[in-house]
């Protein structure tokens, strides 16, 4: 909650200050504009063109097009700034993956436009409280983002990697075009893949071991039953001994 609200600060503050800004500069191109013709218009030739009896002034013709530039220049800015911000607080900062937030919006998306075979892998680094406990939070924090790394590039064009939680070690993996016996064999890809690397942090070097949870998307499914699923079969890879497992449930 502390986090969300400080992003939302964060977030209200960039954009208005950033929006203010904005503004002033459009207001400054309509002004200059304004004085532009003004200035103009007082050539005689000029003025006799402009103040022509026709049925719409020319000058406001002018004025109306400078406003309307103003106005567009101002539209585009404002929302490539809004983008910019709202795609900035869906990701986590340590690992550069999309964060929670993120992660809940694309599961909507995904239950509201129902499609077969997509897939979804929970992965949760076995023992990592204890590693906290040994090495402290900066290090455990740097084996996050490694990784964190190493997930987001181990993927398909059809998939996306998600960090589950802000100060967790649990990663989400959403896999379309992909039934349940195809996101196990990546689950277990992953699996192997985080084993048997040698993670350098400083002097020190470490080997981890993740389990994983595996399920499908049904068409019946809310978050709550589809995390449901996910964290069972998450629960029973790492009741087997030695945990460094991956487990389903369908």
């Amino acid at each position: 909650m502390k986090h969300i609200k400080k992003s939302f600060e964060k977030f209200k503050s960039e954009l208005l200050s950033k929006g203010f800004y904005d503004i002033f500069k459009a207001i400054l191109i309509f002004s200059g504009g304004l004085l532009f013709t003004y200035f103009v218009s007082l050539i005689p030739l000029v003025k006799t063109f402009l103040f022509s009896e026709i049925k719409t002034p020319l000058y406001l013709i002018i004025i109306l097009t400078i406003f309307i530039i103003s106005l567009f220049f101002l539209i585009f800015r404002y929302k490539s700034k809004l983008d910019n911000l709202i795609r900035d607080n869906n990701i986590d900062e340590l690992t550069g993956l999309k964060n929670h937030k993120g992660l809940k919006i694309s599961l909507e998306s995904l239950i509201e436009d129902f499609k077969d075979n997509t897939s979804i892998i929970l992965i949760d680094i076995d023992n990592f409280k204890s590693f906290n406990t040994k090495y402290g939070y900066g290090e455990a924090d740097l084996i996050l983002k490694k990784v964190g790394e190493l997930l987001g590039s181990d993927k398909r064009a059809t998939d996306e990697t998600f960090r589950f939680f802000q100060r967790g070690d649990e990663f989400v993996v959403i896999a379309k075009e992909t039934n349940l016996g195809q996101a196990l064999q990546a689950a277990e890809r992953k699996r192997k893949m985080i084993s048997n690397n040698i993670f350098s942090i400083g002097d020190n070097k470490h080997r981890l071991t993740i389990c994983c949870g595996v399920t499908s998307l049904k068409r019946e499914d809310s978050i709550d039953t589809l995390t449901d699923r996910l964290s069972k079969a998450l629960k029973e890879a790492k009741n087997t001994k030695g945990k460094n497992n991956t487990k389903s449930i369908s």
